[in-house]
């Protein structure tokens, strides 16, 4: 048999290796995608515990506790690990640090031996160590591809979750710990301890990781901010639909974060596509869960204090932001990460205006998430025409885009 007439069935084979191995990496994406949804579940379950175990004004403390926990956690997830995704040439090759596993487990530590409604100081401790850890150990997750642990860790904290919202509806003391208990061991299921080195999660250049953390405090002051300014003006009810908003349309955040750090880390286009899809069914989902009642049934009374159409504000913003996600990338993967920082000053600066100027106007929460979606706009505009400038793989893809979307004779 000659070279030629071997050819076709190498070719089959080598065609039918290539699908496999494409069909895999889909599956890894959507495990990691869905993976990355448990963890939006540690707030949704918190706030669905304390409605049925706590008064309203502690609530209402934990609206602005949950808030300023994703805060931190952004902060420190963006100095660890966004940092070094922003550095070019740098080793990506990550682990949770000591420090933050010891955080974790101190700060789980504290609301797993206190009492089911904690002190405000110890609320707040518990609240940011374990929305930390459980960001960062999931970031890095994310990073390395390691989809079996990541589904794992996963499972453990949605098991965690339910468990504890079934105490809660029967007044069980032990709801709070038990919460707290497994967001624990969704961390430390993924801390992996390098035995030649000590990981001390410092980036490799300091002056970028000051620029990404600084962009990142900037625009992540957002949310607390605004979620204390409700409760001032409005009290706390408002504040803890507000925070139910928040977190349910949150839901989406883990989605629109794997988008965001698989092409910072890797920079693939063909991926976004099936994230696309899996945010239109996680919307789907949210919307689906909204008419028949399920949310009603998890967050219970604070159910009530939500408005349908502050809902879908939420998840049109969340859409915006998905979108946003490709130029954003592609000036990170570019190095210009002071660009981003003014850009991120600049959106930060219409978030606020408009947020509390419609706050003011209309005194509805419903108004903010009309303020944020209009701040998104505007965010993107200024990011897709900042990329075309500054990022010339951005440039280059809008270029082409351009070129095939001319008749035939435009294109000669």
């Amino acid at each position: 048999m000659t070279e030629k007439t071997r050819m076709p069935g190498s070719q089959g084979v080598l065609s039918h290796a290539r699908s496999l191995k494409a069909e895999k990496k889909h599956l890894h994406a959507v495990v990691q995608i869905v993976a990355g949804l448990a963890l939006n579940a540690f707030p949704a379950a918190f706030i669905a515990v304390f409605a049925r175990v706590a008064p309203i004004d502690r609530q209402g403390f934990l609206a602005v506790c949950l808030a300023i926990g994703a805060y931190v956690a952004q902060l420190l997830c963006a100095f660890v690990v966004e940092s070094r995704l922003a550095t070019p040439g740098a080793d990506h090759s990550l682990s949770l640090p000591w420090w933050m596993a010891l955080f974790s487990v101190i700060s789980g530590a504290v609301l797993i031996s206190g009492p089911t409604v904690p002190l405000p100081a110890v609320l707040m401790i518990g609240v940011i160590g374990l929305m930390s850890g459980l960001l960062m150990a999931r970031s890095i997750g994310v990073v390395d591809g390691g989809w079996k642990r990541e589904a794992a860790a996963a499972t453990v904290l949605l098991v965690a979750c339910l468990v504890a919202l079934t105490l809660a509806q029967h007044h069980n003391g032990h709801c709070v710990r038990v919460l707290a208990l497994g967001a624990l061991m969704a961390i430390l299921a993924r801390y992996r301890p390098r035995p030649h080195r000590r990981d001390s999660g410092i980036p490799p250049d300091i002056r970028k990781a000051e620029w990404v953390t600084g962009e990142t405090a900037v625009v992540g002051v957002i949310q607390p901010a605004l979620t204390s300014i409700i409760l001032v003006m409005l009290g706390p009810a408002a504040s803890v639909g507000f925070r139910v908003i928040s977190t349910i349309s949150g839901a989406l955040e883990p989605i629109i974060a794997y988008a965001r750090f698989r092409q910072l880390a890797h920079g693939y286009k063909g991926e976004f596509a099936h994230v696309a899809i899996i945010f239109a069914a996680g919307m789907a989902v949210i919307l689906g869960a909204a008419l028949l009642g399920i949310w009603s049934l998890i967050f219970g009374p604070a159910w009530n204090l939500v408005t349908v159409v502050g809902l879908l504000l939420a998840c049109l913003w969340k859409v915006l932001m998905l979108l946003n996600t490709v130029p954003f990338a592609a000036l990170r993967r570019a190095g210009k990460t002071a660009l981003v920082f003014w850009f991120r000053c600049t959106s930060t600066i219409i978030y606020l205006a408009l947020g509390v100027a419609f706050l003011l106007i209309c005194h509805t929460t419903t108004a903010v998430f009309l303020a944020f979606v209009l701040a998104q706009m505007l965010t993107n505009l200024l990011y897709h025409y900042g990329a075309k400038r500054a990022a010339a793989n951005y440039r280059l893809v809008f270029n082409a885009a351009g070129r095939d979307k001319r008749p035939p004779s435009q294109n000669v």
